[in-house]
């Protein structure tokens, strides 16, 4: 009897060890997502200086670039800040998840290439 609630522990522990791993690996998706939707309106911000470039007045699409790349950078940040609280929270119960040095990297240096790219359509 001892030996089935030994089992029956070591295979509850089990399911909980996968279901931590799974919620790492949506933590790290979600982010992933995050990401894209940063680098997706950076993108068409810093692209519609090329596609609107006639736009009269002229300061409609520098406040609609400025604002994309801005919400990029906002959008990464709440990303970031996310990833970061959902990341603690797994690694507060054993769980390795992806360092936030690396996700904060990346978060700044998108970021970074965001804000210079203003500059370089500007």
């Amino acid at each position: 009897m001892a030996d089935s609630r030994n089992q029956e522990r070591s295979l509850g522990q089990t399911r909980t060890d996968w279901a931590e791993r799974r919620t790492a690996l949506a933590s790290e998706r979600t982010f992933a997502a995050w990401g894209r939707t940063a680098l997706s309106c950076i993108g068409v911000g810093l692209a519609a200086t090329r596609l609107f470039g006639d736009l009269e007045p002229r300061w409609l699409l520098r406040v609609l670039t400025v604002g994309l790349v801005a919400l990029g950078v906002l959008v990464l940040a709440f990303g970031f800040h996310s990833y970061r609280k959902s990341a603690r929270d797994l690694e507060s119960s054993g769980e390795h998840t992806l360092s936030l040095w690396w996700i904060g990297a990346f978060a700044v240096v998108l970021s970074a290439l965001g804000i210079a790219g203003l500059f370089l359509v500007w």
